[in-house]
Order: structure tokens, then sequence, then C-alpha cells
């Protein structure tokens, strides 16, 4: 495979902007709605559990300083017993509920999002590669590496869970041994969004090898890192420019909460939309001969 250099972002700007555009018709258009339906419908179907989330939180909360503030916090074994009570308790079984229910809702909206935005990532790279794609150019690519896709990402993000959980344990034990590191500690843990970072530019590639290869699952670790190498510094910045997109539609708030909502959702999909666009641009600069033209770039 060819490797040449990732561009900035500013590069592929014009065309990274034009979310709205895919050769075959009304494509676009459908997508566009689903992932507004997904991303702004789920968190209406999410609304009243995170209210009663909220209040559960606080009276389990009450319950808790209750506790501690009585004559049995002085006793160990009354303590303890109190304690109990309060897990035992109906109130803290709906809260757990809710946090369950909660967390589904949100889980079956990422996996939504990424199945749509994957699709379009897709027929981008169709459009980006044939003269007159169609939608069944579309659905076979998709099709074609779904399986191999859905078995890397579950891989991928389980083995992240896992050594989520075993850092924080270890990160736990060793405060719990040596309390004086327990400042060092949670500077470590303040560093996760950073650590996060790093491996979405490390593996920027990880999806897209499936549409345009038939690499394996195992295989896609080595490639989607190799690919990516020695251009992380300029996928990062370009990648910061989206983040940059996303802090900016966060700060924006109007009299009605159900109105910053939805157009908070519009705007995200429109970026991710974006980021998908990026994705595929820098990959067929890396992957392509240098001057070797794209029918889309050919047209332009």
């Amino acid at each position: 495979m060819v490797q040449n250099k990732v561009q900035p972002f500013f590069i592929y700007f014009k065309k990274m902007m034009k979310f709205y555009d895919l050769k075959a018709r009304g494509v676009p258009q459908v997508l566009f709605v689903l992932l507004l339906a997904v991303s702004f419908g789920l968190v209406l179907l999410v609304r009243p559990l995170v209210l009663d989330y909220t209040i559960y939180v606080q009276q389990v909360y009450n319950a808790y300083m209750d506790i501690l503030s009585s004559e049995n916090a002085e006793d160990p074994s009354l303590l303890l017993k109190k304690i109990m009570e309060l897990q035992n308790s109906e109130t803290f079984s709906q809260l757990m509920s809710s946090s369950v229910k909660i967390i589904g809702f949100s889980l079956l909206q990422q996996i939504l999002l990424k199945l749509l935005s994957y699709f379009y990532l897709g027929a981008y790279l169709c459009d980006l590669e044939y003269e007159r794609p169609s939608m069944s150019c579309y659905l076979r690519k998709f099709l074609k590496a779904l399986p191999r896709f859905i078995g890397f990402n579950l891989f991928f993000y389980l083995g992240l869970v896992i050594v989520f959980i075993a850092v924080t344990f270890l990160f736990a034990l060793i405060t719990a041994l040596v309390p004086v590191l327990y400042f060092a500690v949670n500077l470590v843990i303040f560093l996760i969004p950073v650590v996060w970072f790093i491996i979405q530019v490390i593996f920027i590639f990880k999806d897209i090898t499936f549409l345009d290869t038939g690499v394996s699952i195992w295989r896609n670790f080595r490639l989607s890192a190799g690919l990516s190498s020695g251009n992380r510094f300029t996928i990062a910045k370009n990648i910061i420019f989206i983040v940059c997109l996303n802090l900016v539609i966060q700060m924006f708030s109007f009299e009605s909460q159900l109105v910053t909502l939805f157009i908070v959702s519009f705007l995200e999909v429109i970026i991710l939309l974006i980021k998908q666009r990026l994705i595929a641009l820098m990959y067929l600069s890396r992957t392509r001969r240098t001057g070797e033209n794209t029918p889309a770039e050919v047209s332009n």
C-alpha cells in the first residue's frame, strides 16, 4: 500500500465541509434525518430518566449524610448496618435501575450513531473512488466491511474497558497502601482524556481500512496504527479542529432547554459527518499515490 503524508485540515477544508454532498440522490438527506432522530430522539427519551436519577441521587445522599451525622456513626457495626439498610432500600434500587437504563440508552445511541456514520463514511469513500456511484455501491461496501468492523470494535473497546478497570484498581490499591501518593494518582486520572485522545490519533484509520481493504480483524490493529505512524502530529491537529467545533456548539444556550438540545444535536450530527469526510480524505492522502486524482477531484 502506498504511504504518503497526511495534510493539515485546511487543505481538506472545502471538501470536508460539504457534509450534505453525496452523489446518490436522497441518501445524505435520509442519513441526516436518521442521525438526528437517534441523536435528539434518544435524548428526549432519556430526559425523564435523568430527572428521576437526580432525584434518587439527592435522596440517597441525604439519607447517607443523616447516617453519618447520627449517633450510630460512632459505632462501626451500627454504621455498617445502617449503610447496608440504605443499599437495600427501595430508593437505592430505583437509583441503580435508573443508572442502568440511562447507560443502556446511551450505549444504544452511540452504537446507532456509529453504524449510520460508518455507512456515510463508506458512501463518501465510494464518491471519491468512482465517477457515478449508486446506492447499491454504498450498500455493498458497507455490508462487506460490517462484520469485521463490528468484530474489531468489540475487541477494541472491550480491551480499553479492561485496561481502564485494571488501571483504576491498581491506582486504588496504591492509594490505599501509600496515601501520600493520593494527589499523584489523581493527577494521572486527570490525564485520562489525554490518553484517550492519543489512542484516537493512533487508530484514526481503524474503521475505514475495512471499507477499503480485505484486512482481517487482528491484522487491522497493526495496519491502522501503521497508517497513522509518521503523521500523528498532523492528525492530532486535525482532530483538535473537530474537538474545537464540538466545544463551541456546547456553549450554545437558549431560553428553552428543548430548543438548546435540538440545536446542539443538529450541529453535532453535522460535525460527525464532517469528521467522517476528514478521515476519508486523510486516508486517501495516506494511501494513494501523489498526483493520483480521484473522480471527485477531477470533477472539481
